[in-house]
């Protein structure tokens, strides 16, 4: 609750209480889990290195529980450090369990920690730490991971962090990274949440799904006691014998809550005659009734803490002197209402009773109590706990600048997340701020958090809502700051006509002159422009801006500049070991300085030049890289960071390590629902590949984000594709490619890209396996497509030059494709031996991008040509050799695709085919040369069904088209006569 700045006569009379002793009264009903608790954390498994999450529902028993291991852990040697996670909502201190769990070090154990790791000092507390300028988050978690490993040289350590589902972003963040650590020495971590506190959007409920798949961690959940225990526990906490009819009571009420068997005891259930509260708030409040004045006073203060004030704090906002202060602590710890925490500190007992008094509270009072606290403050107190004090007391302009101080200490540990809250609760107050205030810079400021914590939509909003309230009469740099602003966060969010629009009009309203902003608008233009392939422009604008930020010494804008030009000298092709050095130099004095962006965006160019030369492995090493670095410094959902998990999982796919694109693409630990929709589109290709046609479906919710990012789109898209044809749909297939196509024009003013050749190949290759198994006039139907999508193909080869290995492999995919359906129709023609050429073709494409997968479908697609040739010694090579991969990869159309291929040994018997008997219906009627339409109306089925049909007997009967599925059906007696 809060902290004793020296020992008073309450806390040395309270010592025996306090919580490094071992509980008073047993332990009831918990005897399994403490005994499993105790092994996993260490205490009597020594070598045990095991991670606990303890969940269960509010007052079940999950802090007595802790309470014991902490003692059996401490009566065995080891060194136990609790951190607890506070309900403050918005103003909320990242990674205050933490910070809390070093506080209750030696001071002289701080200082040498301080020494050691200097990126700890935020997380201990002054003087061991004097403050400094601020940490990357990848130091701050390092150096936690290495104190904790320090501290267990001498003995064994056990962190407890308490009440994990009030954690904020930045601290769930750090609680992975410790999950994850294998450390050196004997460090045992056991983490507690609330179960019932987990509803679905909770983000908390998505990080334990990831935390529970990490090596090591164990999921531990407090079920309720059982009767037995509950009477067990009344008795043992029974001032008197009870009855057992008030016994029954207790159980009943109870519900196998620990705590709710002590509230229901302590509001004098011992009397079974009278009358129990209605609810559960009234239940923990008649507690308070038998408190004194001042004790009431003092606990009805404390419930409004956050645990950073002080004594003599709380002392004031209570009305009570030091020794009433002293008294009314005696009282509520003896009415059980507050608990000794540590050597300094004093909780409530549970924190219902605190979420309850605090509810109990009347308007004015908690007007009058919040005041109170902060006339109180200490001058250091941290700004969240002063923000949130003004703000409840109705103090607006000092509510202001401590929330922007809050802002700004957030950012300076990476818990961006925080920071966006702070500098939005600021904009809020914004007509409170004092003379001289730049809103502006503040509305820049809240949006560069936004767009740092992923959340690029919400910071553009605010963005544009800004400057269209922009007043006409403001000065034109005003409109300038907001316009590169916008323009920069349309740019990391693929909008690339909204983004060319507000660097336009930047560099209309912003004198062309050597000034910071001048760069800054020359910079975005060059980046825009470099999008748009207009690379003669944005070179000149690249050049423009180095001239300006080197002549104004502005460091983010030569770095900015020096990327684009790095860019556009790669797309050029001029000597690429040159650009890759500009890169890395890029990327090295971008690091050195402390430019976070800088350093990501060289890390992501430079992957897509490997990618885009087909080098999958440098490229992949290029962005795990850009992905570890965006991780540590807290840009994983930022701009550049989030590309390196998805184009690696992109790459992971595409080198047929599908387990590990689905690992990568798998992340719950508070992702922004949009980046977690993007995730979903790249993982997508997986089930696509294995047929999974559910899955088209379960992304529908999902499929309204991608249109927010070009990469997601178009990956999302060919497996919607795929899937389509899979379930026999080709006219939704189609769908899905006209959609994207008019995505691209309304979106990025882009008809002719370049990824519309693979999904013009992919499209045509669905209507090339479905065609054996239509009726003439279907077959016709998709050949007379054709014209079509072969132009838009050649077209998008022709605006995108040059071509990398990756288009040239799917360019000629298309084209055998194309031939592949005129070759499976029935009124196609076309030459086997340049269909085999065709195929060869795009076989080595992607054997050169060593991407199995689509290797193993071209080989399949060159088999099936080859065997109908009369070439059955390679035929059945590449057979054998696609049926390996497609079994290594679970890929099931792929399967049947090489099980229609197998060598077709005549058959004599009707028994030796398994057809049903509706395909036997269905292939008397092909015999008879109707089509699915005449077959249908026949049968009384649907024109699909019978296509359904077709397929399957193709299938079963090894035929590549009606035709000779009907001579095989002959030949086998399958056909009646």
């Amino acid at each position: 609750m809060t902290t004793v700045p020296a020992p008073s006569e309450a806390s040395a009379m309270m010592d025996a209480m306090g919580n490094h002793r071992a509980p008073s009264t047993r332990l009831v009903g918990r005897d399994d889990e403490l005994y499993q608790l105790l092994g996993l954390a260490g205490v009597t498994a020594p070598e045990a290195r095991d991670v606990v999450l303890l969940g269960g529902d509010a007052g079940i028993g999950k802090t007595r529980l802790l309470r014991e291991l902490s003692a059996s852990a401490r009566t065995a040697g080891h060194r136990v450090m609790a951190g607890h996670c506070l309900d403050l909502g918005d103003s909320a201190l990242p990674y205050q369990p933490f910070a809390e769990a070093f506080s209750s070090l030696s001071d002289d154990e701080r200082d040498v920690l301080a020494e050691r790791f200097p990126a700890l000092g935020p997380l201990l507390p002054w003087p061991s730490a004097a403050p400094g300028p601020g940490v990357e988050r990848a130091e701050l978690f390092a150096s936690v991971v290495a104190a904790l490993d320090s501290l267990s040289a001498d003995r064994p350590v056990l962190l407890v962090i308490e009440d994990a589902h009030w954690a904020d972003a930045s601290t769930r963040h750090l609680i992975r990274y410790v999950l994850a650590q294998g450390f050196t020495g004997a460090v045992h971590v056991v983490v507690s949440y609330r179960a019932d506190d987990l509803h679905r959007r909770h983000p908390l409920r998505e990080a334990l799904a990831e935390w529970v798949r990490l090596p090591r961690v164990r999921r531990l959940e407090l079920e309720p006691l059982a009767d037995a225990d509950v009477v067990d526990l009344a008795r043992v906490r029974a001032e008197h014998e009870l009855p057992a009819e008030a016994l029954r009571a207790v159980v009943q009420r109870a519900g196998g809550n620990a705590f709710f068997v002590e509230e229901l005891l302590d509001a004098g259930l011992d009397d079974h005659r009278s009358s129990l509260p209605e609810t559960l708030s009234d239940l923990l409040l008649v507690r308070l009734d038998r408190l004194d004045e001042p004790a009431r006073r003092l606990v009805r203060a404390a419930s409004v803490t956050d645990g950073r004030e002080g004594f003599a704090a709380l002392a004031a906002a209570a009305g009570l002197s030091d020794d009433e202060l002293d008294a009314a602590l005696v009282t509520a710890v003896d009415h059980k209402v507050l608990r000794r925490s540590g050597s300094d500190d004093y909780v409530f007992r549970h924190a219902l009773l605190g979420e309850a008094l605090r509810d109990d509270l009347l308007p004015g009072e908690r007007r009058r109590i919040h005041a109170a606290f902060l006339a109180a403050l200490d001058d250091d107190a941290p700004p969240a706990t002063v923000a949130r004090h003004a703000l409840a007391a109705g103090q607006r302009e000092t509510a202001f600048t401590a929330t922007v101080r809050a802002a700004e200490a957030a950012g300076l540990v990476a818990g961006y997340d925080e920071a966006a809250q702070h500098y939005e609760r600021a904009i809020e107050l914004v007509d409170a701020a004092p003379p001289g205030t730049d809103e502006i810079d503040l509305v820049i400021d809240a949006a560069n958090a936004l767009v740092t914590s992923g959340q690029l939509m919400r910071a553009l909003g605010l963005l544009r809502d800004h400057l269209s309230g922009l007043a006409t009469d403001v000065h034109r740099d005003c409109h300038g700051r907001l316009l590169v602003a916008i323009g920069n966060t349309c740019y990391f969010a693929n909008l690339d006509a909204e983004a060319e629009q507000a660097s336009v009009q930047a560099a209309e309203v912003v004198p062309d002159e050597p000034t910071v902003l001048r760069g800054e608008v020359a910079a975005l233009r060059a980046r825009v422009l470099a999008n748009r392939r207009r690379d003669r422009e944005a070179a000149q604008w690249g050049e423009r801006a180095l001239q300006i930020g080197e002549t104004v010494e502005a460091q983010s804008v030569i770095f900015d500049a020096k990327a684009t030009v790095t860019r556009l000298t790669a797309r050029s092709g001029d000597d690429p070991g040159q650009t890759m050095t500009a890169f890395r130099e890029l990327v090295d004095a971008s690091r050195a300085s402390g430019h976070v962006l800088g350093e990501l965006r060289g890390l992501n160019q430079m992957a897509f030049v490997h990618f885009n030369a087909g080098e999958l492995d440098a490229a992949a090493a290029a962005f795990d890289e850009g992905m570890r670095r965006a991780a540590q410094t807290g840009w994983s959902w930022g701009p550049y960071g989030f590309d390196g998990r998805f184009f690696g999982a992109l790459i992971a796919y595409m080198r047929g390590r599908w387990h590990e694109a689905l690992q990568l693409c798998d992340v719950r630990d508070g992702a922004p629902p949009e980046f977690e929709a993007y995730l979903t589109a790249v993982s997508l290709l997986v089930p696509a590949g294995r047929g999974d046609t559910a899955q088209i479906e379960r992304t529908l919710p999902q499929r309204a984000l991608w249109r927010h990012d070009q990469a997601s789109a178009i990956h999302g898209t060919s497996a919607l594709i795929e899937l389509a044809g899979v379930a026999g749909d080709l006219a939704a297939a189609r769908r899905h490619h006209d959609d994207l196509v008019d995505l691209h024009v309304r979106s990025w003013d882009d008809t002719d890209f370049a990824a519309r050749i693979r999904l013009a190949a992919l499209l045509i290759g669905q209507y090339a396996t479905a065609a054996p198994g239509l009726d003439r006039a279907a077959q016709h139907d998709l050949v007379q497509q054709l014209p079509g999508l072969v132009d838009g193909v050649e077209r998008a080869v022709a605006a995108t030059q040059p071509l990398g290995p990756e288009g040239q492999a799917w360019h000629r995919r298309a084209l055998a494709e194309a031939a592949r359906l005129t070759w499976l129709s029935s009124d196609g023609v076309t030459d086997a031996g340049e269909l085999a050429g065709l195929w060869r073709g795009a076989r080595d494409g992607f054997v050169g991008l060593d991407d199995p997968y689509e290797t193993a479908r071209c080989s399949a697609r060159l088999a099936a040509v080859l065997l109908t040739s009369g070439d059955e010694t390679e035929g059945a090579e590449l057979v054998a050799e696609a049926r390996e991969v497609a079994a290594r990869l679970g890929a099931r159309p792929l399967l049947a695709e090489l099980d229609r291929l197998s060598p077709r040994a005549p058959r004599a018997a009707r028994a030796d085919v398994d057809l049903t008997p509706r395909e036997r219906e269905v292939l008397q009627q092909v015999a008879t040369g109707l089509s699915n339409g005449e077959i249908g109306a026949r049968l009384f089925i649907s024109t699909k069904t019978v296509s359904v049909h077709v397929s399957n007997i193709l299938a079963k009967l090894g035929a590549a088209g009606r035709t000779e599925a009907a001579a095989i059906a002959r030949r086998r007696g399958l056909l009646d006569d």
